[in-house]
Parts: C-alpha cells; structure tokens; sequence
C-alpha cells in the first residue's frame, strides 16, 4: 500500500540549471574538486521509480562532474532518516511528499526550495520549473514557509471504475450525490456489489467523509475541525458525515468489508466483484497484476457541489536543510523535470507527471483533467493527518464507527466536538 511510504508515504513515491563551461570542465578533470552529491531514496532498486531516478542521476552526474552517490534503501531502509539529518549526516536529497511536509519542516530538515521555480529546465527552450510545474502541484508541495519540495508526480483521490464493464459511468458519470445514490441503488438492484471497501484500512475508509466534507467546502474544512470546536457546528459537516451515514445504511458495501484486509477489496474490485472503489491514484498501479486483459480503469471525482475541490497532492525531492551539496541538490530538482523523465514517470512508473503537458497513463487521464481544471484544489487529507493525536487516535477510529454503521452522523458531530476540544486543550 504505497500510501504508508513516502507520505505514500503513503503510494507511489515516486531536477537544475546547467552550470557548465570552463568552471565544470575543471572540476570534471580534477579530483581534489570532485563534487559528491547524495540521494537516499525509499524506493527498492528494482521498482521503476529508482530505475528513473539512477537514470536521471547518471545523466546529470555526466552532464555536470557530479560524483552520485544514491542508496535506494526501501520502505523501512529510511526509519534513520530524519536522525541522521538532524545530526548533519544524511544525504542531500530526499523523498518527500504533501503529507509528510509538515514533519519534516517541524524538524527544520527541508530547506527552502523556491528558488527552483525561477531555474531553466534543460532543453526545454528557457522554460522555468515554475512554468513547468502547474500552481496545484506548487502549493500541494508548498506551506505557510514556502516551496517545500519540488514535485515529480502528482497524486489524488478518485472514485474508480472499470470502462469496459461500465461505459456509462464513462460517458455520463454522476454529476451530484443523489445521481450518484442512484447508481448504487441500480447496481444493488441489479445483483452487484456497488463498492469493495478495505475496511481495515482506516485512512482509506475517511476518504469517504474527507472527501464528502472537503470537496464540497474546500480547502480547511477537514483541518478546522482539529482547530476549533466551533468548526464541528458548521451545516456541512453534519452533512458530510449524513452522506457518510447514508452509505453505511444503504448496504453497498461488501459482506463483513470492515473486516476486509488489503489489499483483498481492490484486487476483488478490478476482478469485477464489484463496481466501485474510492482510492488514490496509485490504485492502477498496485492493482496491475491482478487487472483482467480488457480493463479500462478510469475514475470521476465524487459528486456532492458546493467548490468541488479537488485534491491536489505531490510526490518529489527535497533539499536537505544540513546537507553538504544544496547547489548541486537544487540543480538535479531542476534538471529531472525535463519531458524525457516525466514522461518515464507516464510510461514506466504509471504517474501522473507534475507537468500537465506531458500526458498520464489512460487510467489516470481522469484524475490529470480534474486537477488541471480544477478551479478550487486541497492538499492531501486536508493536512489534518499532521496531528496524530487527533487524527490516529481520535478522528480514524470516529470515523469507523460511522462507516460502519455503529454510529450517526448527529453521534458523529457531537463525539468529534467534544473529543477534539478535550484534544485541544491538551495541546495548548
């Protein structure tokens, strides 16, 4: 579940302007200048991800006289990381992403980055990483300190489908939550499994009420709630949770799903076991072993008005605050969102690229169209996932009790204002 590593931490995790000349030339052919700059990256060597990135290293390793030095160490091979960081000894470059920002700023470890956006990508006819990059993908990766890390690849959240058994849900899909209500009373009527729920996932299973809530109220409506008590008596969110309510009483999910472990509900979906499944956007990816020849994965936002937000989370590289060789750290930033790699990212790790003009794979051309046209975007879980406190201990399991039914949405609101402020008063 790549959602656990780099945020994907997470899903999925997965460049500067050239200084050449007379100076690199020198230091190419001198070892005593021999510039060394290192990656520690969380991807496993053989996955296409570190295949891209060692590529895009070599390459500007050539190109600019660089000594590489990249270890792709695996989910658990970074737990030292923020450690060795901290105490000045871990490596220039780091995977990071939307979710896991706001960590590695409270630890002073991510350098500033925005000084990227204005460096030339090379061959790419004097067109700036902030040209390139669209402004979802700049705040997604970006807080109150500024650019955090430059973006390679955007993630989101969708509902998914499979076009080949449902073509409608291409050519018309529902367009308000009670179109929507209406195509998971049809598919019930009709003998199918409306969705498959890995519902001991709980990060997973608040995508309803996040999406709910945060899609139709948009940015800061999730992250209120752990702000202000007065947030909980806002209209919306007893609303957002009345839909959650809904889906837990109307019985469209499968038999027992709470008690479903992943990744059993998305391989039962993309079998055809049932019609829907709500996930991010690394979902085509992690189900491809297991895809029917003729799938044609493709996905809508989930309808319910109001802004119709749409998430906007990144996946990319971050400077190391203390590290040795920031220069030669915020030149590969620049220099790895040339065409060639985000098309790789396309092509070989089945992304969606930061840049909007290089195309996602079909599966997730949706998703690309929904965050390009995007008119209001919200970053990954709203940030609230910051706060552990409330967001693990409180807010998940809260939200279980709803989507399973145990619980109503007038239960739902004033267990979550009370819990909350008792939260918040611990924390001042």
């Amino acid at each position: 579940m790549k959602k656990q590593t780099v945020r994907v931490l997470t899903a999925v995790v997965l460049a500067g302007a050239l200084a050449t000349g007379a100076s690199a030339c020198g230091q190419k052919n001198n070892p005593a200048a021999e510039r060394t700059l290192s990656y520690r990256s969380i991807w496993s060597a053989d996955e296409p991800q570190a295949k891209i990135l060692k590529s895009a290293l070599d390459d500007f390793a050539q190109q600019e006289g660089v000594k590489v030095d990249v270890k792709f160490v695996g989910r658990t091979g970074g737990d030292a990381l923020t450690t060795e960081m901290a105490a000045g000894k871990g490596p220039d470059l780091f995977d990071a992403g939307s979710d896991n920002l706001p960590a590695w700023r409270a630890q002073n470890l991510a350098a500033p980055v925005d000084d990227v956006l204005k460096m030339p990508v090379p061959g790419e006819n004097g067109k700036t990483v902030g040209d390139l990059v669209p402004e979802a993908l700049q705040k997604a990766a970006s807080d109150d300190k500024g650019l955090g890390f430059v973006p390679h690849t955007a993630i989101s959240t969708a509902v998914w489908f499979d076009a080949a058994k449902h073509p409608e849900l291409l050519s018309s899909p529902p367009k308000t939550w009670d179109e929507f209500i209406s195509y998971l009373d049809k598919a019930k009527a009709a003998g199918r499994t409306p969705i498959c729920q890995d519902g001991t996932v709980p990060f997973y299973n608040v995508y309803w009420l996040y999406s709910a809530l945060v899609n139709a109220g948009g940015a800061q409506s999730l992250l209120d709630l752990q702000k202000t008590s007065d947030a909980w008596d806002k209209p919306e969110v007893k609303a957002a949770a009345g839909k959650v309510e809904q889906l837990a009483k109307g019985g469209y999910f499968q038999p027992n799903f709470i008690a479903t472990k992943y990744p059993a509900a998305q391989n039962d979906w993309i079998k055809g076991k049932c019609d829907l499944n709500i996930n991010g956007s690394w979902l085509a990816s992690e189900v491809a072993s297991a895809t029917p020849s003729g799938a044609q994965i493709r996905s809508f936002q989930l309808p319910v008005g109001g802004k119709e937000s749409v998430e906007a989370g990144a996946l990319g590289l971050g400077v190391n605050a203390k590290g040795k060789n920031a220069e030669d750290a915020k030149k590969f930033l620049a220099f790895f969102e040339q065409s060639k790699y985000q098309k790789r990212i396309a092509e070989e790790g089945k992304n969606i690229p930061a840049r909007s003009d290089v195309p996602a794979p079909e599966a997730l051309s949706d998703v690309q169209k929904a965050l390009a046209g995007a008119k209001d975007v919200h970053l990954t879980y709203d940030t609230a996932a910051g706060n552990k406190a409330w967001w693990n201990d409180m807010f998940l399991p809260l939200d279980d009790q709803l989507l399973q039914g145990r619980i109503g949405a007038d239960q739902f609101v004033q267990q979550g204002k009370q819990k909350s402020a008792q939260i918040m008063a611990g924390q001042k």
